[in-house]
């Protein structure tokens, strides 16, 4: 074997690996764009929703929730050379930020200010899925002591910003697979609670996004 071919002899073996990663992201944006696309055009007219109701609160709350997620894309992306952690970022925050853009505009349609006066994932409680307890589930709310789901914490992000290199993709990855485990108990929530059945079915499809994410963050974990 020549050294040239020495050299190029590793690349085959993660090529099918990488492949399968890239599928399961660009089959899961299709769908999911699709998807988000079309609950978005549903129903022109007047929908009155409660402002303390599960329907609003999952509407503020992922926002928030997604927020985070888009800034921790946006912070690895800047600084990765790897492909496909580049992709993979890419890939959540662009569809991140079109959820928020609906969402968004759904607390404008139902006539409610974009930040409720009930303590975030308060109107998780009713499905038994979050008490507010213990901030090792993600970082302090504003102004109270309940927790966002997933959420990395103040010293998490400051250290995503400090990395560099495979520490700050490892690292990114570990949090994006808490993160995502957090908007999947948050979307089966929205799925048993939303009185809409526009926010149940969106809350449904971010479900099976985020399951199917968490599978191809894992996997690329393994590669790190």
């Amino acid at each position: 074997m020549t050294d040239m071919e020495a050299r190029e002899q590793p690349k085959a073996t993660s090529v099918l690996p990488r492949k399968r990663l890239w599928a399961v992201f660009v089959t899961v944006v299709a769908l999911t764009a699709l998807g988000f696309f079309a609950l978005g055009r549903l129903s022109a007219a007047p929908t009155v929703v409660p402002d303390a109701g599960p329907d609003a609160g999952f509407a503020r709350d992922m926002q928030t929730h997604h927020a985070q997620a888009v800034e921790m894309a946006l912070l690895i992306r800047d600084k990765s050379e790897n492909p496909e952690v580049r992709a993979i970022a890419y890939d959540i925050a662009t569809a991140q930020q079109h959820q928020n853009g609906q969402m968004f505009a759904w607390l404008q349609d139902w006539g409610l200010s974009q930040t409720g006066t009930a303590p975030p994932m308060a109107w998780m409680k009713a499905d038994g899925t979050h008490d507010g307890a213990g901030a090792s589930h993600g970082a302090p709310a504003a102004g109270g002591g309940n927790t966002m789901e997933g959420m990395a914490t103040q010293e998490q992000m400051q250290a995503l910003r400090e990395s560099s290199g495979a520490e700050a993709e490892r690292l990114f990855v570990d949090l994006m697979i808490r993160h995502h485990q957090g908007g999947v108990a948050m979307a089966t929530a929205g799925t048993r609670l939303a009185e809409t059945s526009k926010v149940r079915d969106f809350a449904a499809r971010i479900l099976e996004a985020q399951t199917a994410e968490i599978r191809a963050l894992e996997e690329l974990r393994g590669r790190l």
